[in-house]
């Protein structure tokens, strides 16, 4: 079995280029797994759902395991086992007998930096792991959107109605209509830059009436409704493990910016906030770096 994990991490290193935490990671995941079928001297040919059941119990016993970490070892698992399968080393493939942990109802408000990694990693590996040609264009659109999120904080309502000539390119920037019809620019950051060039690359194979909206879908106005960006939201951060909504990666957006030490006034701008006591509620960060924000800008500080 270690030969063949080896195998898998090698194929991870090589072929996918992810990165030596990310192989770690997939490493120690199928390990806790090898180490429970070993015990009960179990091969990976009789993994069957019943297995699977009695490893998920097995690991709430023996290990204290943030959820978020119970589903990404399963994702590991059955990532691992359908390379197995696709290289002929087991004879069936036993990673659809996974069922991941439910998520608890309580949505937090903002994702921190680990977990935002380990969305995006998981989205990318998704996107390796997909043969369907339609699914891997329809995933570099929901790449792009949820590096949107991220990288702009930006309202869902104001991804949905995004045009094509609102980015501008040249000048590196992005021009958003926010409420009550205010317009504002922000900074079109390098990555989201990648992400965007790359899903234009493919929007015409989406698309199924002409608009000029950036991520086009099948609403009536040929883009994507706010209910189905929201969806796509929910799919890929419970995919990771936390399911999130669109407004928590808003809240991330301006939680990171402050505590990489940029001013608040300058979040402000960029989400769009006509007051700083609105931008101070979305933020999420240490009691003493609340306290230095408070100091410098509280008139009665």
């Amino acid at each position: 079995m270690y030969n063949l994990l080896d195998a898998f991490l090698e194929y991870l290193r090589f072929n996918k280029n992810y990165s030596y935490m990310t192989i770690e990671s997939y490493a120690r995941d199928i390990g806790y797994f090898f180490e429970f079928l070993e015990d009960k001297k179990i091969t990976l040919d009789e993994v069957d759902p019943k297995v699977i059941r009695e490893f998920s119990l097995y690991l709430n016993s023996t290990r204290k395991l943030k959820h978020s970490s119970l589903r990404r070892i399963f994702s590991s698992i059955k990532s691992f086992a359908k390379f197995a399968y696709k290289k002929g080393f087991v004879s069936k493939n036993f990673g659809k007998y996974v069922v991941f942990p439910k998520l608890p109802s309580n949505l937090p408000k903002f994702l921190d930096e680990d977990r935002v990694v380990y969305m995006f990693e998981n989205i990318y590996q998704k996107y390796n792991f997909i043969d369907n040609e339609k699914k891997r264009i329809m995933l570099i659109r929901d790449m792009a959107i949820m590096f949107c999120f991220y990288l702009t904080g930006v309202r869902i309502s104001e991804i949905a109605s995004l045009k094509l000539g609102d980015i501008n390119f040249s000048s590196a920037t992005i021009l958003i209509k926010g409420k009550g019809g205010k317009k504002r620019i922000i900074p079109l950051h390098p990555i989201l830059k990648e992400k965007i060039l790359e899903y234009l690359n493919v929007r015409d194979k989406i698309k199924t009436k002409d608009t000029d909206l950036l991520f086009v879908g099948n609403s009536k106005e040929g883009g994507l409704s706010v209910r189905q960006i929201r969806n796509l939201v929910y799919k890929y951060t419970s995919l990771a493990g936390f399911k999130v909504n669109p407004h928590a990666l808003r809240h991330t957006f301006a939680t990171h910016l402050l505590n990489d030490g940029n001013d608040i006034r300058v979040i402000q701008e960029l989400l769009g906030h006509s007051s700083i006591g609105t931008t101070q509620k979305y933020i999420h960060t240490s009691s003493r770096r609340l306290k230095e924000v408070y100091k410098k800008y509280h008139p009665h500080a």
